[in-house]
């Protein structure tokens, strides 16, 4: 099932906007950067579904090319037309929502593909992750073949993310319980390793207001906050009851963050401001 909510509802309360019964799991979602009422969703029937929460009788496009479950979607902040998605069949593929048609395919992962992120200063180039441990960057202006490859884990990656703020620098998240930072320009080992969570790092998300800042969300239950420039942990929340396996960073209000386990719940909260609400008796 998918759910659009607006937090901005009566008293300061979240009120539902939309809601789809989807054929199987939705495993990742993103908003279109081109139009506010679309958003685009991996699922584990093997297609990308882009949904429009103005009109809810169902999807308004079915991607299909992937041959096993999508686990990760990913809009281009730039080329706005653009969508990515990472699947099972070991491939990330690149969609045109103008022509619902896939235009790229990179085969380079020799295991499950977890997630493909689009740059946010580099408008044809992704970070692709999965699991044969290694981190990929395609850019599309050259081809197929990744234009860098690092190994970046001696296990399955799971997470990555490009800072906002650093157009050479990335995070990856593994199996392996580390988060670990790349610089492009010198990718023989990680600028650092950050350590604490105590099971797989599900995500990891870059700060948008704060170059030196990154929030994570783990199967240990937890999400954390790290800044790089201390090379630790500052914030950690133990809300969940399960697995923490959606994370997201809002744009538009400074530490506002929000997460999807598990649990069944879905939690919002100004990680600056306190701590996360108290989940509802009964729940």
């Amino acid at each position: 099932r998918l759910h659009v909510f607006d937090l901005a509802g009566p008293g300061g309360q979240p009120v539902p906007v939309a809601s789809w019964l989807t054929k199987d799991g939705v495993y990742d979602c993103a908003w279109s950067e081109a139009n506010e009422h679309v958003l685009a969703t991996a699922h584990g029937d093997g297609t990308v579904k882009l949904f429009d929460w103005s009109q809810p009788q169902g999807p308004i496009m079915s991607l299909e090319a992937h041959t096993a479950e999508v686990y990760g979607v990913d809009w281009n902040l730039n080329t706005k037309h653009l969508i990515s998605s990472a699947a099972w069949d070991n491939t990330v593929k690149v969609w045109d929502v103008m022509q619902g048609v896939p235009v790229s395919t990179f085969s380079a992962h020799q295991a499950i593909a977890y997630a493909a992120i689009w740059a946010p200063s580099r408008p044809m180039c992704l970070a692709t992750v999965a699991g044969d441990c290694m981190l990929h960057i395609q850019d599309m202006a050259v081809g197929e073949m990744p234009v860098q490859s690092i190994q970046a884990h001696q296990h399955e990656i799971l997470t990555v993310d490009w800072n906002k703020y650093n157009e050479f620098q990335v995070v990856t998240g593994s199996v392996d319980k580390t988060i670990r930072v790349f610089d492009l320009r010198n990718p023989a080992g990680p600028l650092q390793i950050l350590h604490g969570h105590q099971l797989a790092v599900r995500r990891v998300k870059t700060h948008p207001h704060c170059d030196s800042q990154l929030v994570s969300a783990a199967y240990d239950m937890s999400v954390n906050v790290w800044d790089m420039n201390l090379g630790s942990m500052i914030q950690h929340f133990d809300h969940h009851t399960e697995f923490v396996l959606g994370l997201d960073i809002s744009l538009f209000e400074e530490n506002l963050i929000a997460t999807a386990a598990w649990d069944r719940t879905v939690c919002v909260w100004n990680c600056v401001q306190g701590p996360p609400p108290v989940k509802p008796p009964g729940l």
